[in-house]
C-alpha cells in the first residue's frame, strides 16, 4: 500500500481543509513542534482505511475539531497497479459514512456493491491491502507506543502478523480445501456403494443368462400366436361377408317392424280423431254465424249513439253545458256587483286628488316658514357672537389702567374707551333673542315634518284608490267575457231560442246518452264473447285437423316403397312382399285410417319373413367356428363366435409381444447395469484411495506444522537481517537472535552476553526495533507467498529524540538506504537536524485557527 493523496478537514487540530500530495515523495520527514498534529496525519490514514485510531479506538467522534460539526478524511492510495480512493466522515452526532472508489477507465467509480456501507467497504479495503489494522500498525505504519511491539510484544500477535504479511493463511485455506476434497471423495464412494447395494443388487452374470432364456421363450410364444392369429383372421374374413348379409336382413326387419308400429299407432290415433273432427267443424260453423249476428247488433247500437252525440255532443260536453247554465245566474249577479264597485271607486278618485293638492300647498307654506325661522336663528347667532366678544373685551378692560402694558398685545395703554357698563345687558338680550329664534326654528321644522307626513299619506290613499279601480275594471271585464261565453254556448246548443228551463232539457239529454252508451257496451261485450267462442271452435277444429295432418305425415314419412325395395334386394326371390298402400294423397281421416291399418299388418308380415331368412343364413358360422377352435388348440376357452375368438387371440398375441419386448428390455438393462456396476466398483476403489491421500494431507496441514515452520524460519531470517542493521546502528555492539518465540540481544561489549530484548533501555529498544522494522521492510517481498502484502511504504513515529548525534547519523544513513529502492519512507520527528537531512519534508504548523500543512520538496 502506498499513499497518493490525503485530504482532511475538522480532524483533531486540522480545522480547515488541508491536503498532502505524496507523489514524488520517497523519503521525507513529517516535522513540526510538539502538539502541532504530526501524529494526527498517521491517525488520519488509519481512520480513512480502518475507521479506527489506536488512542480512541472506535470512538472516533472524539477526534472532531472543537466547534466543528463533523470531520472528513479522503485518502487516495495504490496497491500494485490498482488505485483506490476512500472517503470517510463522522458527524458530531450520528453514524459514520464511507465511500470506496476505484480508478477505472480514466474515472473514479464506486468499487462494487456495498462500497458505500461501512461494514462492506471495510472488508473491501482489508482485502485490497492484505492487512488488518493490527498488522498494518506493526509493519507499515508504526505509531507512537506501537514501534517496539513486533520486537517485544506477544508471540501469538507476532505470528498472526507474519501470517497476514507473508500470506501463510494460504496453508489454512489449503487445509480446509483438502479436508473438503476428502469429504467429497468419501461421500462419492459411499453414494456409489449405496447404489451397488440397492439399484445394482442382484446384477450378476447368472442373472443375465437367466434373463436371456426368458427372452427366447417369450419370443417363441409370440411367433406361434402370430401364425395362429393369421389363420383365424382368414376364416373370419370368409364369414364376414355372410355375417354382413345376416346383419342387414335383421336390420331391415327391425326397420320394418318399427314402421309397422308407427302405422298401428297412427291407426289408433285416427280412429279417435275421425268423430271429433266432424263435431269440431260443425261447432266452428255455428259460432261463426252467431258472431256475425252480434256484430250487426253492435253496429246498430253504435249508430244510434253516434247520431245522438252528433246532435247534442258527447256526455262530457252536455255535462259541461249544464254546469255553465247552472252558474249563469251567479255570473250575472257578480257582473252587477262589480259595476257598482267600479262606480264607487271612480267617484272617490277626484276627492283624493283634491286632498293631495291641498297637502302639497301646506308643505310649501311650512317650507317657507321654516326657511324664515332658520334665517332669524342665524341672525341671532351672529348677534350673540358680537355680544359675547364685547363682553370679553369689557372684562379685560376693567382690570387695566392707563400706562400699564396691554395683556393682549403687550404695549403700554395710552387711553381707555368709554361705555364699559352696557356690555352685560347687551349680552343678556342677545342670549334671549337667540333662544327665542331657536324655539321658532324648531317649531317650524316640526310643522314642516307633519305637513310632509300628511302629504305622503294623501299620495298613498290616491295611489291605492287608482289601483283598486283598475282591479275592479279588470274583474268586470273577465266576468263580462264569462257571461258572453255562457250565453253564446247555450244559444249554440238550443238554436235561436233557449228553453225556459235549459237545465231540465240538458238532464234529459244526459240520460238518453247514458242509455245509448250502455246499449253500445252490451252489444260490444256480446260481440266479443261471440268472437271468443268462434275462435275457440276454430282452434279446436284446426288442432284436430293438424293432428290428422301429423298422422298423415308420419304415415307418409315411413318410406314404405324404399323399405320394400331394400327387402327385395337383400332377400332376393326367397321372400314374398305383402301389399303396402300409400297415404301421400289422402286427406280424409276415414281413408287414412284404412291405409294405416293395412300398412301395420303388411309391415309386420314383412319383418317376420326377414327374420326367418336371416336365421337360416346364420347357421353357416358354426362350421367355421369349429375349424378355428381346432387351430388355436388348448389354452383358449371355446368362443361363442368367430369375432370373439379373433379378439381373444389378438389380445393373447399382444400380451405375448409385450412379454417378449419386456424380457428383451430386461436383458438389455441387466447387461447395461452389469457394465455400470463394474465401472462403479472401479470408481469406489479410486475414490477411497483419493479420500485417504487427502485425509493424510489435511491432517498434516491442520496440525499447523508447515505454518509454524515457515513462521519460525521467517522470524530467524528477520532476526539475521535485523541483526545486521542493529550492529550498524549500535556501532557493532548489538546483534539480534531469535529462539523459543522470543527475540534476544547479544552484547559484544559484554562478552557476547545474551539477554531478552525486553530488558533493553529506551534508546536500545528503539535501535533494535528500528533494525527489525528495516529488516521486515526489506525481506517481506522475498518471504511472502503472495504479492498482496508488498510493503511499498513505511511510516515511523518514535524515538528519534533519544539518539545522540553519532547514532542519529547512522540511523539516517540506514533510512536513506531503505528509501533508495523505491519504497516510501516517512519519519515523524520534532528533531530539526533529522528533518533537514531528509530530501523532503511535510511541515506542520500549529495556530489558534488550526494546524496548517506545507510540503517542502
Amino acid at each position: 500500500m502506498r499513499p497518493v493523496r490525503l485530504e482532511l478537514k475538522g480532524f483533531t487540530s486540522f480545522r480547515d481543509d488541508q491536503a498532502i500530495d505524496f507523489d514524488g515523495l520517497d523519503l521525507f520527514a513529517i516535522a513540526g513542534p510538539t502538539g502541532s498534529g504530526k501524529s494526527s496525519i498517521l491517525d488520519a490514514i488509519t481512520y480513512a482505511l480502518y475507521g479506527y485510531v489506536d488512542r480512541v479506538g472506535r470512538q472516533v467522534g472524539q477526534l472532531i475539531s472543537q466547534g466543528q460539526p463533523r470531520m472528513a478524511v479522503m485518502l487516495q492510495f495504490g496497491v500494485g497497479k490498482d488505485r483506490y480512493r476512500v472517503t470517510r466522515s463522522t458527524p458530531a452526532h450520528g453514524a459514520s459514512k464511507i465511500l470506496l472508489e476505484g480508478w477505472q477507465d480514466g474515472e473514479w467509480r464506486q468499487a462494487g456493491e456495498g462500497a458505500d456501507r461501512v461494514r462492506e467497504a471495510d472488508a473491501m479495503i482489508k482485502q485490497a491491502i492484505g492487512l488488518d489494522y493490527d498488522a498494518f500498525t506493526r509493519s507499515v505504519l508504526l505509531p507512537q507506543g506501537k514501534f517496539a511491539e513486533f520486537l517485544v510484544g506477544d508471540a501469538r500477535d507476532r505470528r498472526s502478523i507474519l501470517t497476514e504479511l507473508l500470506g501463510l493463511e494460504l496453508f489454512e485455506r489449503l487445509a480446509k480445501l483438502t479436508g473438503e476434497i476428502k469429504r467429497v471423495a468419501s461421500a462419492d464412494a459411499d453414494a456409489n456403494e449405496r447404489l451397488l447395494s440397492t439399484e445394482y443388487a442382484g446384477v450378476t452374470e447368472e442373472a443375465v443368462t437367466e434373463a436371456a432364456a426368458v427372452a427366447d421363450k417369450a419370443s417363441a410364444r409370440d411367433a406361434s400366436l402370430a401364425k395362429a392369429e393369421g389363420t383365424i383372421r382368414k376364416l373370419s374374413d370368409r364369414w364376414a361377408e355372410t355375417a354382413r348379409s345376416v346383419q342387414e336382413l335383421r336390420t331391415c326387419a327391425v326397420d320394418a317392424r318399427h314402421a309397422g308400429g308407427i302405422a298401428a299407432e297412427s291407426a289408433e290415433a285416427l280412429e279417435e280423431l275421425a268423430d271429433r273432427l266432424v263435431d269440431a267443424r260443425a261447432a266452428a260453423t255455428a259460432s261463426a254465424k252467431a258472431a256475425e249476428a252480434r256484430a250487426k247488433e253492435a253496429v246498430k247500437a253504435k249508430t244510434a249513439l253516434d247520431k245522438a252525440e252528433a246532435d247534442w255532443g258527447g256526455a262530457k260536453q252536455v255535462a259541461s253545458l249544464r254546469a255553465r247554465a247552472e252558474g249563469l245566474a251567479g255570473v250575472r249577479a257578480e257582473v252587477t256587483k262589480a259595476r257598482t264597485a267600479a262606480k264607487v271607486a271612480g267617484a272617490s278618485i277626484p276627492k283624493l286628488a283634491k286632498a293631495l293638492e291641498a297637502a302639497e300647498l301646506a308643505v310649501a307654506a311650512r317650507v317657507a316658514e321654516a326657511e324664515a325661522a332658520i334665517a332669524a336663528l342665524e341672525a341671532s347667532e351672529e348677534a350673540l357672537d358680537r355680544a359675547t366678544h364685547a363682553d370679553l373685551v369689557a372684562a379685560v378692560r376693567s382690570g387695566v389702567k392707563v400706562g400699564e402694558p396691554c395683556p393682549v398685545c403687550g404695549r403700554d395703554i395710552e387711553s381707555l374707551p368709554k361705555g364699559r357698563g352696557r356690555g352685560a345687558q347687551v349680552l343678556e338680550r342677545a342670549k334671549a333673542g337667540h333662544a327665542k329664534a331657536r324655539g321658532s326654528a324648531e317649531h317650524a321644522s316640526e310643522a314642516l315634518q307633519r305637513a310632509r307626513m300628511d302629504r305622503d299619506g294623501a299620495e298613498r290613499e290616491a295611489a291605492q284608490a287608482e289601483r283598486e279601480a283598475s282591479r275592479i275594471e279588470e274583474d268586470l271585464a273577465t266576468l263580462n267575457e264569462e257571461l258572453d261565453l255562457a250565453e253564446t254556448e247555450l244559444g249554440a246548443a238550443f238554436g235561436a231560442k233557449v228553453p225556459a228551463d235549459p237545465i231540465a232539457v240538458l238532464d234529459g239529454r244526459l240520460g238518453r246518452l247514458e242509455d245509448l252508451d250502455r246499449s253500445c257496451d252490451a252489444a260490444e261485450a256480446a260481440l266479443a264473447e261471440a268472437k271468443d267462442e268462434r275462435v275457440a271452435a276454430e282452434r279446436e277444429r284446426d288442432a284436430l285437423t293438424a293432428r290428422a295432418g301429423e298422422v298423415r305425415g308420419r304415415l307418409g314419412g315411413l318410406a314404405v316403397s324404399g323399405l320394400a325395395e331394400r327387402a327385395r334386394t337383400l332377400a332376393g326371390p326367397d321372400l314374398g312382399l305383402p301389399e303396402l298402400p300409400s297415404a301421400a294423397t289422402l286427406t280424409d281421416a276415414a281413408e287414412l285410417l284404412a291405409v294405416a291399418t293395412a300398412l301395420a299388418d303388411g309391415l309386420g308380415s314383412l319383418a317376420d319373413g326377414l327374420d326367418e331368412l336371416a336365421s337360416a343364413r346364420a347357421e353357416g358360422e358354426a362350421a367355421l367356428l369349429a375349424e378355428a377352435n381346432g387351430i388355436v388348440g388348448e389354452g383358449f376357452e371355446s368362443a361363442p363366435s368367430l369375432s370373439v375368438l379373433v379378439d381373444a387371440v389378438a389380445r393373447a398375441r399382444t400380451a405375448a409381444a409385450r412379454d417378449a419386448a419386456t424380457a428383451e428390455h430386461r436383458l438389455d438393462e441387466l447387461r447395461a447395469k452389469l457394465a455400470n456396476a463394474k465401472d462403479l466398483i472401479e470408481r469406489v476403489t479410486e475414490q477411497r484411495g483419493r479420500a485417504a491421500r487427502f485425509d493424510a494431507l489435511s491432517k498434516e496441514l491442520r496440525a499447523d506444522r508447515i505454518i509454524a515452520f515457515l513462521q519460525v524460519e521467517a522470524l530467524q531470517i528477520l532476526a539475521a537481517a535485523g541483526s545486521e542493521h542493529l550492529s550498524t546502528l549500535s556501532g557493532g555492539r548489538y546483534r539480534l537472535a531469535f529462539d523459543q518465540d522470543e527475540f534476544f540481544v547479544i552484547d559484544a561489549w559484554n562478552g557476547e552476553e545474551r539477554r531478552s530484548a525486553r530488558t533493553l533501555s529506551g534508546g536500545e529498544t528503539f535501535l533494535a526495533s528500528l533494525g527489525l522494522a528495516l529488516a521486515l521492510s526489506e525481506q517481506v517481498r522475498s518471504l511472502s507467498l503472495t504479492r498482496r502484502a508488498d510493503m511499498d511504504s513505511l511510516f515511523l513515529d518514535e524515538g528519534f529524540g533519544t539518539l545522540d548525534p553519532e547514532t542519529l547519523e547512522v540511523v539516517v544513513d540506514a533510512i536513506e538506504q531503505l528509501g533508495s529502492d523505491g519504497r516510501m519512507v516517512g519519519v515523524i520527528t520534532h528533531v530539526r537536524e533529522l528533518a533537514l537531512r531528509l530530501p523532503a519534508r511535510i511541515e506542520v504548523d500549529g495556530s489558534p485557527r488550526g494546524s496548517r500543512i506545507q510540503v517542502i520538496a
